[in-house]
């Protein structure tokens, strides 16, 4: 499916950037043309040796431009001038613009970053990603992963983000290499008609510019914003109309008193001011949950089992009701601190 989405992002990139560049090149096209015809019209009028139709004077113009004649040198004076003209100034204007048209519509690599901006362009109903660090790019991955849809604008500021914005780009993802506090950039990466924004840079400040930016282009838009104020990020989340607004202590405290409370636990997260903790739990001979069914198990514990791994690797997402649990079988729950202390494992 992410295959045949690509494959349609890149045709209606091709067509939008052939329209672009007709439009860029349409002084010279049209020069080009004005000349072919005037060209033909004179030859049609003023060649003497042969009578020529308008296909055959358009075509030994055509000729003319390229040096390589159908029709033979006139004896007339009045036709004489085309045979000299033509070709001068048709070769000016097709090396000038013909040639380097083509090579724009053709060669990507000489306008990369124009052509990022055009694959931009035919996004509906994404994601756009702000800051394509380590965390931007992991979360690239996992939406993608996820089977969305994702543009990204980032600085590069080193080799490590130039390496993963070309690993990104590798991807599929389109990525504008510019500065997202501008509005000409988020208007580039479809702010208007994306679904959420995820700003991911290392700078606070920067990141609340973006957001406020973003607002007000898109004031539907679902922000989702990285900072490192814990006060700045609750001003946000209540203020900006950010909807969250996710704080680096707010992430790593969790998991690090989770971490330190129970050797179980493999991850935290809240839910508005609820604290829960997902833990993995591995069951042998002596494990009080030997025999026990899952429903057992989330009724006496109040906890809720969304993963359970036999021990011959079978994944069982959402086991059922009525699954009995058996020696070496692994369990990955959620419930808050003390449900998951209660198991008592």
């Amino acid at each position: 499916m992410r295959r045949v989405r690509r494959r349609s992002h890149i045709l209606k990139a091709y067509l939008r950037d052939t329209w672009l560049l007709l439009r860029q090149f349409r002084h010279s096209l049209l020069a080009f043309t004005a000349l072919v015809l005037l060209g033909a019209l004179w030859l049609m009028f003023f060649y003497p040796e042969k009578r020529l139709d308008f296909g055959e004077a358009v075509y030994a113009t055509l000729m003319l431009v390229f040096l390589n004649p159908t029709v033979d040198f006139p004896q007339s004076t009045l036709a004489r001038p085309a045979f000299f003209v033509v070709p001068i100034v048709g070769v000016v204007i097709f090396t000038e613009a013909i040639i380097r048209f083509g090579i724009m519509l053709f060669a990507k690599s000489y306008r990369e970053e124009e052509w990022q901006r055009v694959m931009a362009s035919t996004y509906r109903n994404h994601t756009i990603i702000v800051g394509i660090g380590r965390v931007g790019y992991r979360v690239a991955e996992e939406l993608l992963n996820a089977d969305m849809e994702v543009v990204a604008v980032t600085l590069i500021d080193d080799e490590e983000s130039a390496y993963l914005v070309r690993k990104l780009r590798e991807k599929g993802v389109p990525v504008i290499v510019d500065d997202a506090r501008r509005v000409e950039v988020l208007k580039d990466a479809q702010i208007e008609r994306a679904r959420c924004l995820l700003i991911c840079t290392g700078n606070d400040l920067t990141n609340l510019e973006v957001a406020l930016t973003a607002r007000e282009l898109n004031p539907r838009l679902r922000i989702v914003m990285r900072l490192f104020s814990d006060a700045l990020a609750e001003r946000a989340q209540k203020f900006l109309g950010i909807q969250v607004a996710l704080s680096t202590s707010a992430i790593a405290a969790p998991a690090m008193v989770a971490a330190a409370v129970s050797q179980t636990a493999a991850h935290a997260f809240y839910v508005g001011e609820h604290l829960f903790h997902v833990a993995e739990v591995n069951l042998d001979e002596n494990s009080p949950l030997k025999g026990v069914t899952i429903s057992e198990l989330e009724r006496n514990h109040l906890v809720s089992v969304i993963l359970l791994r036999r021990s011959n690797g079978e994944l069982i997402h959402h086991p059922p009701a009525d699954l009995t649990l058996q020696p070496d079988d692994t369990l990955v729950l959620i419930g808050t601190p003390e449900q998951i202390a209660s198991l008592r494992l």
